[in-house]
């Protein structure tokens, strides 16, 4: 608590920010995941599915390095964010049982 005081408003909205914008790119990571293995296990084409793959590495490593440069908070709120979207998405999907 005394670390949240310390940093006053500008934390708790950047940390808020961090957080959906983490939660969005885990969403979108993990149902691009879940495209790209039905396009290889129903035969769909494979520059989709490359493109999907390297779309979905590039938007992930940018968020990530855009929110370790803001600090660890910001980086705890966005690694927090991915997660409770791949634990979504995964719920969504059938795959957390």
């Amino acid at each position: 608590f005394k670390l949240l005081f310390l940093y006053g408003a500008a934390f708790s909205k950047k940390f808020i920010l961090f957080l959906a914008l983490g939660f969005a790119v885990g969403l979108a990571n993990f149902a691009a995941i879940a495209r790209e293995a039905d396009l290889v296990t129903h035969g769909g084409p494979a520059s989709r599915a490359i493109l999907l793959r390297l779309g979905r590495l590039a938007v992930t490593i940018l968020v990530l390095v855009i929110a370790s440069r803001q600090g660890w908070p910001a980086l705890l709120a966005a690694t927090t964010g991915f997660m409770g979207g791949r634990q979504i998405m995964l719920h969504r999907l059938g795959g957390a049982r």
